[in-house]
């Protein structure tokens, strides 16, 4: 493939590991309601900056109330009160005045990057498809005191080489293209359930129901949060923002009193809990799989870990009841509708072999796809064993192989083959997906980096097409995917001069070939995806290596060197020119991947 390259420096981010929060200090539990609020010093930081909220900074207009009790017995143990007779809290009549500060985000805010003076961002449709030569003899000038005197001295020329690719290596940083762990991968969203803190002075959400337990996040009075599980019980599992953890039941208001405070005053205007442990780190996080908040979890890894946490729950022929009772049928469907992978109305055994997207084989089967048998269907878990609502005697098990009967169909829901925030995830999930190590992975991902900028991008169109059509990649993208360039026009050359045929590259691995591109059409257009679609171009480039160099492939997918497995991509695959220099460069890239991603959790592995 040609190979392009980029001379600007790149904006610089920070790893992943610093995206969370700093942990907090943690606070004392409150005290019974009916008692003198005091806080144990024991159990509380003596920095001032996490001192008990006033009225100011609480970002409500009354004063915080204590904690109310119908009972007049003060020596009651709080663990024994009894919430239904827990008179509701004195509500104020109207919302309060003061709007708290801005809710926490969902996700863990992201380390800002350096000021643009200091690491400028290039603009794409001029360095990402700036010719090679151009981006060489940027180097060369900027290294001219390296190389003034090659003439005099041969010897110095591969100094000054080394010099250029040292540089170049050095203006990438991947951590750029990294973002965390998709914390809620195989979660499922549910109906909100409303409630709020009930203290005057903070309420710490614990890792276990009970008071010794760690501290994992805390609410102000009259905070926000959900309630997922255990309403009825002493310690109530809850969540607010990324703190998911267990609250005394008689410190939390719930019911219709809180329904009614959280309408009036609007979700939006009140707090959520203050995170105090990083959720991954949480072992509360997972205690159940469901949540109020948006999830993408349709990818079959997904799917899995969330059907998982039913087995061992019961078989009722009929039942519809994930925990109480269901049936293989309902049991797939309640699964694949809650994890959004499916939409459709419940449908039998007999329904579900005829839709979705029929897998052709056992062979390419993944995780999350729903295996027909003859009255039963079931769960593909991606390991050779399926997730099914077996029988009244055993339940939903997960100990069986799939051929263990005779399949009549494989069909496929999960549409999500690019999984992560950024095209680097994206790349890396999928390529682990089917099988990749994280060698090979790292070292295609190096060719990719050369190939497609160091941001990855799946519809950059080199240089050379760039100027004579006067299309950028994106828009030669977009008319590709309205059909106003036509799939023989992306193969071959066009006398209309739009086109990113012949020699010219486009996308991850600059396909150019005729024949590469052929493939490349085959799993984008041809399926209905977009031309610059990460998972269609990946698929496309299988399938070639597959047909054409299957000993690549296999050694890519085994790879226990990141070297190994860049050189011979680069060397077997792309066969650009100027191999011991490319050779050189991509390496090194590929080193610099695999180093930043062995801080990343990736939701598939």
């Amino acid at each position: 493939m040609k190979s392009k390259k980029v001379s600007t420096t790149f904006t610089v981010l920070s790893m992943a590991a610093g995206m969370f929060l700093t942990p907090a200090s943690a606070y004392a539990e409150p005290l019974a309601s009916g008692q003198e609020t005091v806080v144990d010093s024991s159990d509380v930081s003596t920095d001032d900056s996490v001192s008990e909220k006033t009225d100011s900074d609480s970002g409500a207009s009354e004063t915080p109330e204590k904690p109310e009790d119908s009972s007049s017995d003060t020596s009651k143990e709080p663990e024994e009160k009894d919430d239904s007779e827990d008179p509701a809290p004195t509500e104020p009549d109207v919302t309060p005045s003061v709007t708290p500060s801005v809710t926490p985000s969902v996700t863990p805010s992201v380390t800002p990057a350096p000021e643009p003076s200091k690491a400028p961002t290039p603009d794409a449709s001029i360095s990402e498809t700036k010719p090679k030569a151009d981006s060489e003899s940027t180097k060369k000038d900027a290294n001219s005191s390296s190389t003034s005197t090659k003439d005099a001295d041969p010897s110095s020329d591969n100094a000054a080489e080394a010099a250029a690719v040292e540089d170049w290596s050095q203006t990438i940083n991947y951590e750029n293209y990294i973002g965390k762990k998709d914390l809620r991968a195989g979660f499922a969203r549910v109906d909100k359930v409303y409630a709020y803190a009930k203290v005057n002075t903070r309420l710490n959400v614990r890792e276990s129901a009970f008071t010794k337990s760690r501290i994992v996040g805390t609410l102000s009075p009259k905070a926000l949060c959900y309630v997922i599980s255990d309403s009825d019980q002493k310690w109530v599992y809850i969540e607010s923002g990324d703190v998911r953890g267990f609250v005394k039941s008689n410190y939390l208001q719930q019911g219709k009193t809180a329904l009614t405070y959280v309408s009036r005053t609007g979700e939006d205007n009140m707090e959520l809990a203050e995170q105090v442990i990083d959720p991954e780190e949480n072992e509360a996080f997972s205690y159940k799989k469901e949540t109020v908040y948006d999830v993408t979890n349709s990818s079959g890894e997904g799917i899995i870990t969330f059907a998982k946490q039913f087995v061992g729950n019961s078989y009722v022929w009929g039942g519809n009841s994930l925990t109480n009772g269901i049936d293989c049928s309902h049991f797939v469907w309640q699964i694949l509708t809650r994890c959004g992978a499916y939409d459709g109305e419940y449908t039998t055994s007999y329904g579900w072999r005829s839709l979705g997207e029929e897998v052709k084989s056992l062979a390419d089967a993944k995780a999350g796809d729903v295996v027909c048998y003859d009255g039963h269907v079931a769960l593909y878990d991606g390991n050779g064993k399926i997730v099914e609502a077996l029988n009244e005697d055993q339940g939903i098990v997960d100990t069986r192989k799939v051929d263990s009967d005779t399949i009549l169909t494989i069909r496929r829901f999960t549409s999500n083959d690019e999984i992560g925030d950024t095209n680097a995830e994206k790349i890396w999930n999928y390529l682990r997906m089917h099988g990749f190590s994280k060698e090979g992975t790292a070292g295609i991902m190096g060719n990719i980096a050369n190939e497609a900028s160091t941001d990855l991008d799946p519809t950059l169109l080199e240089s050379g097409s760039v100027k004579k059509s006067g299309l950028t990649g994106t828009q030669y993208t977009a008319l590709v995917d309205a059909g106003s360039i036509s799939r023989e026009e992306v193969i071959h050359s066009s006398s209309l001069g739009i086109y990113s045929g012949g020699r010219y590259g486009y996308g991850l691995c600059g396909f150019t070939d005729p024949e590469i591109k052929s493939y490349l059409c085959k799993y984008t257009i041809d399926k209905g995806k977009s031309l610059g679609s990460i998972s269609g171009q990946l698929d496309s480039l299988i399938a070639y290596l597959e047909k054409h160099n299957p000993s690549l492939l296999e050694r890519l997918k085994t790879s226990d060197s990141v070297e190994d497995a860049a050189t011979a991509f680069l060397r077997e695959y792309e066969k650009c020119k100027d191999l011991d220099r490319e050779e050189i460069e991509r390496v090194s890239a590929a080193k610099q991947i695999y180093e930043v991603f062995q801080e990343y959790q990736s939701p598939v592995e």
